[in-house]
Protein backbone atom coordinates (compact mmCIF):
# COMPACT_ATOMS: atom_id res chain seq x y z
CA UNK A 1 0.00 0.00 0.00
CA UNK A 2 0.56 3.38 0.01
CA UNK A 3 0.12 6.68 1.31
CA UNK A 4 -1.64 9.54 -0.31
CA UNK A 5 -2.43 13.13 0.37
CA UNK A 6 -3.27 16.65 -0.60
CA UNK A 7 -2.00 19.45 0.88
CA UNK A 8 -4.11 23.06 1.37
CA UNK A 9 -2.98 26.30 2.37
CA UNK A 10 -4.49 28.02 5.18
CA UNK A 11 -4.38 31.24 7.01
CA UNK A 12 -2.32 30.02 10.03
CA UNK A 13 -1.49 26.52 8.86
CA UNK A 14 -0.66 24.03 6.29
CA UNK A 15 -3.56 21.57 6.04
CA UNK A 16 -2.85 17.71 4.86
CA UNK A 17 -5.20 15.36 4.30
CA UNK A 18 -3.94 12.33 3.61
CA UNK A 19 -5.35 8.09 3.39
CA UNK A 20 -3.88 4.71 2.55
CA UNK A 21 -1.33 2.85 4.55
CA UNK A 22 1.89 1.37 4.88
CA UNK A 23 3.79 -0.47 7.25
CA UNK A 24 7.19 0.01 5.45
CA UNK A 25 9.60 2.69 7.29
CA UNK A 26 10.47 4.06 4.16
CA UNK A 27 7.63 4.55 2.80
CA UNK A 28 5.97 6.71 6.08
CA UNK A 29 9.14 8.13 6.45
CA UNK A 30 8.85 9.70 2.79
CA UNK A 31 5.48 11.16 2.83
CA UNK A 32 6.72 12.44 6.69
CA UNK A 33 9.65 14.16 4.33
CA UNK A 34 7.42 15.18 1.80
CA UNK A 35 4.98 17.26 4.31
CA UNK A 36 6.94 18.95 6.59
CA UNK A 37 8.98 19.56 3.17
CA UNK A 38 5.93 21.34 1.67
CA UNK A 39 5.75 23.13 5.46
CA UNK A 40 8.92 24.37 5.42
CA UNK A 41 8.90 25.84 1.88
CA UNK A 42 5.30 27.46 2.30
CA UNK A 43 6.78 29.43 5.53
CA UNK A 44 4.34 27.76 7.69
CA UNK A 45 4.83 26.80 11.64
CA UNK A 46 2.01 24.91 12.22
CA UNK A 47 1.20 21.85 10.46
CA UNK A 48 -2.81 20.02 10.82
CA UNK A 49 -2.72 16.77 9.43
CA UNK A 50 -5.95 15.09 8.62
CA UNK A 51 -5.28 11.25 8.74
CA UNK A 52 -8.75 9.64 9.58
CA UNK A 53 -8.37 7.68 6.22
CA UNK A 54 -5.14 6.33 6.81
CA UNK A 55 -4.19 3.08 8.17
CA UNK A 56 -1.43 3.43 11.01
CA UNK A 57 0.19 0.16 10.02
CA UNK A 58 3.72 0.24 12.10
CA UNK A 59 3.05 -2.34 14.58
CA UNK A 60 6.55 -2.78 16.53
CA UNK A 61 7.97 0.21 19.17
CA UNK A 62 11.31 -0.44 17.44
CA UNK A 63 9.58 1.22 14.42
CA UNK A 64 7.60 4.10 16.14
CA UNK A 65 11.25 5.06 18.21
CA UNK A 66 12.74 4.79 14.45
CA UNK A 67 10.27 6.80 13.47
CA UNK A 68 10.96 9.28 16.06
CA UNK A 69 14.06 9.62 15.35
CA UNK A 70 13.92 10.08 11.62
CA UNK A 71 11.69 12.99 12.44
CA UNK A 72 14.23 14.53 14.21
CA UNK A 73 16.26 14.70 11.46
CA UNK A 74 13.42 17.22 9.28
CA UNK A 75 14.59 19.78 11.50
CA UNK A 76 10.75 20.60 12.46
CA UNK A 77 11.44 21.52 16.16
CA UNK A 78 9.95 24.63 15.24
CA UNK A 79 6.69 23.53 13.93
CA UNK A 80 3.92 22.33 15.24
CA UNK A 81 1.95 19.82 14.04
CA UNK A 82 -1.48 18.46 15.19
CA UNK A 83 -2.26 15.16 13.44
CA UNK A 84 -6.11 13.70 13.89
CA UNK A 85 -6.06 9.68 13.87
CA UNK A 86 -8.19 7.06 14.23
CA UNK A 87 -9.50 6.61 17.78
CA UNK A 88 -8.35 3.22 17.70
CA UNK A 89 -4.50 4.36 17.26
CA UNK A 90 -4.46 6.91 19.51
CA UNK A 91 -3.21 4.80 22.62
CA UNK A 92 -0.53 2.98 20.15
CA UNK A 93 0.47 6.05 18.83
CA UNK A 94 1.04 7.72 22.30
CA UNK A 95 4.42 6.73 22.57
CA UNK A 96 5.32 8.34 19.33
CA UNK A 97 3.99 11.23 20.65
CA UNK A 98 6.16 11.50 23.66
CA UNK A 99 9.47 9.97 22.18
CA UNK A 100 8.94 13.20 19.42
CA UNK A 101 8.20 15.14 22.28
CA UNK A 102 11.39 13.98 24.40
CA UNK A 103 13.59 14.95 21.17
CA UNK A 104 12.34 18.42 21.27
CA UNK A 105 9.15 18.60 18.29
CA UNK A 106 5.70 19.41 19.05
CA UNK A 107 3.77 16.87 17.57
CA UNK A 108 0.18 16.03 19.20
CA UNK A 109 -2.36 13.35 18.20
CA UNK A 110 -6.38 14.23 18.46
CA UNK A 111 -9.52 12.54 17.76
CA UNK A 112 -11.22 15.90 16.42
CA UNK A 113 -10.40 18.73 14.09
CA UNK A 114 -11.50 21.10 16.55
CA UNK A 115 -9.17 20.01 19.56
CA UNK A 116 -6.16 19.88 16.82
CA UNK A 117 -7.16 23.01 16.26
CA UNK A 118 -6.99 24.85 19.70
CA UNK A 119 -3.75 22.95 20.68
CA UNK A 120 -2.25 24.26 17.22
CA UNK A 121 -3.02 28.08 16.77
Amino acid sequence: MSIDYTTENKKKYLLVKSNGGSDDLAVISEYARDITDICKQQGYSAMLVEEREREYMLNEVLDLYKLANFFRTLNVAEIRMAVICQPQYLEKIRYFEKTTHDRGMKIKFFLDSDSAKRWLL
